[in-house]
């Protein structure tokens, strides 16, 4: 690999891994598909023979390294401390920089960035997302909506007696396919007095490109949701979803390294979880269980925070599922790539 300037950052902790095979255990396409080089092990040893000049930047290495669904689940069990879902992505831009984006990263990121496009291509996401089975069509549909859902809502959301100005961001899931979900949450906030502001160009927060590869692409919707969130007059920033809330946790330092500042940012969980002991839930007599999305428990441990809001709910049982932390192994773009894993 010829000019590594991206994993040239990364050549300490690339030699960190020992390749105990430790994440083995952990790493999702590898349980589904029991090879070496769909492992986290395995990919780190692809990216040092790539970096070292062993091996060409293949279609079969760039394959290898999409497989990673960025579960995190390979860090948290690596003894060395590893960060292997870093270096997979600096691989991945790595890669982008020698070859260009290839067609299903062009297109992902010409759809997000388009908010007339995503709306009129909205129906194609069971197909893309190949929720098109038989199972999948009884237990679990996305349903279409002709608008989204920023722009069924008014942008500010007044409470009798703020106690503080709110941005909801809602993502592009709650926003095009989730509505309900969007609804409920800005129902929440707004019986616990808060203020909220639903900005209408609000857009993608850059991770899908960011995962693959794609940095240019996902520094460009950073600095756009960075700068609408300075010209709001607000502290705070609302998310529903967990890989939104990791990104501009995380990745948005990375991404703007010259903004200094970024607002506080709260996933959903967090605001509920301050607000218990004072709201007055109805019972809820219902048995359920939790699935931890790996970005909001491994990426910012919430998991806890997530549990502790489902249990003050009266009536309602939280069963514990088996293997709860374990990744569903959706992925973002993988999903669409690479379904079988």
């Amino acid at each position: 690999m010829k000019n590594n300037k991206v994993l040239d950052n990364y050549k300490k902790d690339i030699d960190r891994c020992v390749r105990c095979g430790t994440c083995k255990k952990d790493c999702p396409s590898f349980i589904v598909k029991q090879t070496e080089s769909r492992s986290a092990r395995g990919r780190m040893a692809l990216v040092k023979a790539v970096t070292e000049g062993r091996l060409p930047v293949s279609r079969i290495f760039k394959d290898r390294l999409a497989t990673c669904t960025e579960c995190l689940a390979c860090e948290v069990s690596c003894p060395s401390n590893v960060p292997v879902t870093e270096i997979i992505r600096a691989a991945k831009e790595q890669a982008v920089s020698e070859s260009g984006p290839n067609l299903i990263g062009t297109m992902l990121s010409g759809v997000l960035k388009n908010d007339r496009v995503l709306r009129s291509l909205a129906w194609l996401a069971p197909v893309a997302l190949h929720y098109t089975g038989t199972s999948f069509r009884k237990n679990f549909s996305i349903p279409f909506y002709g608008r989204s859902f920023t722009d069924t809502v008014p942008e500010v959301i007044k409470a009798g007696d703020a106690r503080g100005r709110l941005i909801f961001f809602a993502g592009c899931a709650a926003n095009y396919f989730q509505q309900d979900m969007a609804r409920a949450a800005v129902s929440v906030l707004s019986r616990f007095g808060y203020e909220i502001i639903v900005p209408k160009d609000q857009t993608c927060c850059g991770r899908p490109m960011h995962s693959l590869g794609d940095r240019r692409s996902a520094q460009e919707q950073a600095e756009q949701n960075a700068a609408l969130f300075s010209r709001i007059d607000a502290d705070t920033v609302v998310t529903l979803c967990a890989s939104c809330g990791l990104t501009f946790k995380r990745d948005y330092a990375q991404l703007l390294p010259r903004r200094s500042t970024m607002l506080r940012i709260l996933d959903i969980h967090e605001i509920l979880s301050g607000h218990i002991g004072d709201a007055r839930f109805d019972p809820i007599e219902k048995s359920v269980t939790f699935h931890d999305p790996c970005h909001l428990g491994r990426g910012q441990g919430l998991s806890g925070t997530a549990r502790e809001v489902l249990r003050s709910i009266p009536g309602l049982q939280l069963v514990e599922m088996k293997n709860a932390e374990r990744c569903c192994g959706f992925g973002g773009s993988m999903r669409v790539t690479h379904h079988e894993c």
